[in-house]
């Protein structure tokens, strides 16, 4: 069954609405899922997760299901290194 489009437009908002959807509480989520949560196609949703998945933001299970990758753990792991209390360190 395929989705209406709902959800975002640029691709920009739409791999950072994949990617949220996994802020949400769960930390496995099946490309239904993430379709639903993000108003897009299922179609638009497969290709997007199968890209991320590629460059390591998403890890797919044994079950076929996704979670976060370590690119994004990485990317997470640089902030708060680079991050003071109140936010952003000012750079050079």
């Amino acid at each position: 069954m395929e989705f209406a489009e709902t959800g975002p437009r640029g691709v920009t908002a739409r791999v950072v609405a994949v990617l949220s959807s996994f802020a949400k509480g769960q930390s496995e989520l099946g490309i239904t899922q993430i379709s639903r949560e993000t108003g897009l196609a299922l179609s638009t949703t497969h290709r997007l997760v199968s890209e991320l998945t590629r460059c390591g933001a998403l890890t797919q299970t044994a079950r076929h299901r996704y979670t976060v990758g370590p690119k994004v753990a990485d990317l997470a792991s640089a902030i708060r290194r680079h991050s003071g209390p109140t936010g952003p360190t000012p750079g050079p």
